[in-house]
């Protein structure tokens, strides 16, 4: 054969005759698929018959007497007449075995052809086949299939169906096969071959959809427009790293707590990482999976798995459809499985692995009624499961010959046994179909070429990589036609600054500062103080007045007593000889009485407490407690100044005295637990005038925020950044002021405790300067209910204020001892420490207030909180962020950053595919569809044809 050229022709078009061995030229035989095999291209072996060598990925071309028989050659899975019919010229495909002997110098025509057809070449196909799966794998993790439909494997197929065992073997990795979570959620695995010899799988969740509950989901809820409730579709995909791992043992446990993540929408997954989360370290798998938030989940669970032994695969896995639920609650459920698989099915690009149980009745199968709504036949490959377990066979030889159930793909025939390890499962398998007496009925010997997951292996990673292939074109074009529309919207939206970053941080640096400044501007702290002084003047002022008239019969006095004679006063209290005094309502604040008869001098010369008196000495020599107050007309506390009127009364003192004590007390001894409920009452009237001081505190802490707020980012009031900021803001200073009137409360109920003295002398000298101004008033409101009247004048001068002093020194002798001095010094002390507690609290509560409201805005509080909320602190910061901040509102910083997340997914597409095509993987391998065929049966082929020189 020196001489000879070797030739192999393939007409499209017209009719094949059968091999010539004679004449040197191999022709390839019609294919005898049914019509619905030969929608897509099939697989084109060359040369080599069946005692060459056993396997082919072809079902038999031809049955006899209703037996199956082989063909000499195989099938061509060369496009048919019938698919084809459209092109105008046939293909002509011719390779001819150079000859022994060739001078080098002498160009060849066919220098170009061998030089594609050398080992080295086809070696390259493996390669090109990785990185066009490899390609497809990324594109899909991108979420892109909005812009253009990937070609994917999807697996379906009833529950039961021997699918989880069947993936196990696709991705040899050792699967969850029970039921529990991992029947509720699709599950996407991309295998790709790694020359390095560590194995690697990285898990993360792809989450397309929001969990939106609104109560309990009904069977009517599952409408076309709402296929998953209560999912509901985000405008684009979400992804979350879960866990990498390194260790193939570990793979179950990760992707099972991934699922229980999933289902639980509203929580950090991070909890549920196994080893680190703190829900998964605390609660039992079997536990997690009966308490998630939902039953089934849309969203999808990713393994990324690289290894030195792998093949370059990425399929989907769906759950297996059923009919009937565990609880009658879930009904619902049936229906979005069955809708999750045709949302999957029905895309056009799809090629789907139908399993199907060989334990089972065909007829019964649900998925297959689902492929065949979405008229998905010619786009399915079968997939017999379970074989070990075989019922039937002749209903099973039926379907391997296409006689019912018809899919365009043909299908494959798999044991993989429960109980088998992952290790030796293959060899198990290798076994039980090819060599030695099994329990594999002999009436399937003819298609040994389609038993075996790794035969299913090389056929659907070989129709994967062509269907991308084919759709490479196509794919690049919506992408870059998406990518142009969406870089004409971002130019379209309002122009943001050139800097953003910049702009942020300097407007936020010129708002913290202007704040700090605010705080300590005179202006602030001028009305400040005004504040505190009003509010203590309010303090002071609700003083609990002291009622000093009694309830006893006035005495009878002998007027024709000398007034000189005071030593012998003789007091008769008899009616008839009574001289009443007209009643009055004096109180210590000194309200004057009316005359008791006509021409009578006022018998109230003492002026309102309110001007301290001056009536003595001793008083005199006493300072004023209160200064005079700034803008008191304008006090925000004067609705206040009433609150402590009539507080007290001489009567009420005596009463709680006798109340309060016990057998055998002298009763001139004052019970210590008469003065503490006297003092709760006086010091409860405080607290609307607290409140009232916080609040005007807070208004003027929130007025020099807002005011440097709008004059740093006087530029931006239109802007994100603005809005955002005076809402954070608004949400600051409400919880500063919860917090600060948490404070201020406490500093109030420590004062309702009753009495605490530490400044002594301040004490004694309050309750000293009370006692002399309750004694005065007293003596007043006695000789005017004995009926003496005023011979001096009702002035407030120094010298009418002796003159009334005198006038008491010189008729009050005539009236005795009074019957009241014990309750005159207990409301002194009652009213003494209250004006002592008073200014204490009065200054607690501006220390609080500067200390923990005005002085941590110094200390960087405000700086630390704003840049949290607005997500630009250190800590896990997004640069986005700024961008977002100067956007004009919400909805274009929303569409911008839609936008700039879509684009980038489009064009690490773009570089994708273009890698794919300088590495040369994208472009069709010339003179071969090796359809079923993987690449080591394609290097068997050419190895067959090529040889040495012949």
């Amino acid at each position: 054969m020196d001489n000879q050229h070797f030739v192999v022709k393939r007409e499209l078009g017209s009719p094949q005759a059968p091999s010539e061995k004679a004449s040197g030229i191999m022709r390839a035989t019609p294919s005898l698929a049914p019509p619905s095999m030969r929608s897509m291209p099939q697989a084109s072996t060359v040369g080599p018959t069946r005692s060459q060598f056993h396997r082919s990925d072809a079902p038999p071309a031809s049955t006899v007497n209703g037996h199956a028989t082989r063909s000499q050659f195989h099938r061509s899975e060369a496009p048919s007449y019938e698919t084809r019919e459209s092109e105008a010229d046939p293909l002509m495909m011719e390779m001819r075995v150079r000859q022994s002997v060739r001078d080098e110098s002498v160009p060849s025509s066919h220098d170009d052809m061998q030089q594609s057809f050398t080992h080295r070449s086809f070696t390259d196909i493996g390669m090109k086949l990785k990185a066009c799966n490899d390609t497809v794998g990324e594109l899909q993790q991108l979420g892109i299939q909005h812009v253009a439909e990937l070609p994917e494997l999807v697996m379906v197929g009833d529950q039961s169906s021997g699918k989880s065992s069947l993936m196990s073997g696709l991705a040899a990795l050792n699967l969850p096969r029970s039921g529990g979570v991992c029947t509720r959620c699709p599950i996407h695995i991309r295998l790709s071959r790694n020359r390095e010899p560590v194995w690697q799988c990285t898990v993360s969740l792809q989450l397309d959809y929001d969990y939106c509950p609104t109560g309990p989901i009904k069977k009517s809820d599952v409408t076309k427009a709402n296929p998953f409730p209560p999912w509901v579709k985000k405008p684009h995909r979400e992804s979350r790293s879960f866990k990498t791992i390194f260790d193939k043992a570990e793979i179950e446990e990760v992707l099972r707590w991934a699922q229980v993540a999933i289902l639980n929408h509203s929580r950090n997954s991070e909890l549920f990482v196994p080893g680190e989360g703190a829900y998964a370290k605390e609660t039992t798998l079997e536990q997690a999976a009966t308490e998630t938030e939902a039953q089934f989940s849309p969203n999808i669970v990713a393994l990324e798995v690289k290894g030195p032994s792998l093949p370059d695969l990425s399929f989907y896995d769906l759950p297996g459809v059923f009919l009937a639920p565990s609880k009658e609650e879930d009904e619902y459920i049936v229906q979005v499985v069955k809708n999750l698989t045709s949302h999957y099915v029905r895309r056009e690009r799809a090629i789907i692995m139908w399993a199907l149980p060989m334990n089972h009745d065909p007829e019964n199968s649900i998925s297959l009624g689902i492929i065949r709504d979405a008229r998905a036949q010619n786009r399915t490959i079968g997939i017999m499961t379970k074989a070990d377990l075989i019922q039937d066979s002749a209903s099973w030889l039926a379907i391997l010959r296409g006689e019912k159930h018809t899919v365009g793909q043909g299908y494959f025939i798999t044991s993989r046994p429960p109980d088998e390890a992952l290790e030796s499962a293959a060899q198990w398998e290798q076994h039980f179909f090819h060599t030695g007496p099994s329990d594999w009925p002999n009436e399937f010997e003819h298609f040994q070429d389609r038993c075996g997951v790794e035969l299913l292996t090389k056929f659907i990673s070989r129709r994967l990589s062509d269907a991308f292939t084919d759709s490479l074109p196509s794919i690049k074009l919506k992408i870059n036609e998406r990518l142009r529309e969406v870089r004409n919207r971002l130019s379209e939206l309002p122009e943001l600054p050139h800097n953003v970053e910049h702009e942020v941080k300097s407007s936020l640096l010129r708002f913290y500062s202007d704040v700090k400044d605010g705080i300590k501007d005179n202006d602030f702290l001028s009305e400040w103080n005004t504040l505190n002084k009003q509010f203590q003047a309010c303090l002071l002022k609700i003083k609990p007045t002291c009622l000093v008239k009694d309830d006893d019969p006035p005495p009878v006095i002998d007027l024709n007593m000398s007034d000189d004679d005071t030593s012998s006063v003789t007091m008769v209290d008899t009616p008839s000889n009574r001289k009443r005094a007209r009643p009055s309502d004096s109180t210590i604040r000194g309200t004057p009485s009316k005359r008791s008869r006509a021409g009578a001098v006022d018998m109230s010369p003492i002026k309102p407490e309110n001007d301290w008196p001056r009536a003595s000495q001793s008083m005199r020599a006493t300072p004023m407690l209160t200064p005079p107050v700034p803008n008191e007309d304008q006090s925000p506390f004067r609705q206040f100044y009433n609150l402590g009127r009539q507080g007290l009364s001489i009567v009420s003192i005596r009463q709680e005295i006798q109340r309060c004590q016990t057998p055998g007390m002298p009763p001139d001894v004052i019970p210590q637990n008469v003065y503490d409920p006297l003092i709760q009452k006086a010091i409860r009237n405080w607290q609307p005038a607290l409140d009232m001081y916080k609040q005007h505190t807070v208004a003027l802490y929130e007025n020099v925020i807002y005011r440097a707020l709008e004059s740093s980012m006087s530029s931006f009031i239109r802007r994100n950044i603005y809005a955002m900021s005076r809402e954070h803001l608004k949400s600051f200073i409400a919880e500063n002021e919860q917090r600060q009137a948490g404070r201020l409360t406490d500093l109030y109920w420590a004062e309702m405790e009753g009495m605490f003295v530490t400044d002594e002398e301040n004490y004694t000298r309050y309750k000293e300067q009370e006692e002399l101004v309750l004694r005065r008033a007293r003596n007043m409101n006695r000789l005017r209910v004995a009926g003496f009247a005023w011979d001096v004048q009702n002035g407030n001068s120094e010298e009418d204020r002796a003159k009334q002093n005198d006038f008491i020194r010189k008729h009050l002798p005539r009236l005795g001892d009074d019957p009241y001095a014990a309750e005159i010094k207990v409301a002194a002390v009652v009213r003494g420490y209250y004006i002592a507690a008073a200014m204490h609290f009065m200054r607690s509560v501006a220390i609080s207030m500067n200390a923990n409201l005005l002085k941590p805005i110094a200390r960087r509080s405000l700086d630390l909180f704003l840049d949290e909320k607005l997500q630009i602190s250190e800590a896990g910061r997004d640069d986005s962020i700024y961008a977002q901040l100067m956007e004009e509102d919400d909805t274009i910083a929303v569409q911008r950053t839609q936008l700039r997340r879509e684009m980038n997914k489009l064009t690490q597409a773009i570089d994708s595919i273009n890698q794919l095509e300088i590495s040369g993987g994208g472009a069709r391998r010339p003179f071969y569809n090796s359809g079923a065929l993987g690449s080591d049966m394609a290097d068997m082929e050419v190895d067959s044809v090529m040889g040495d020189e012949v």
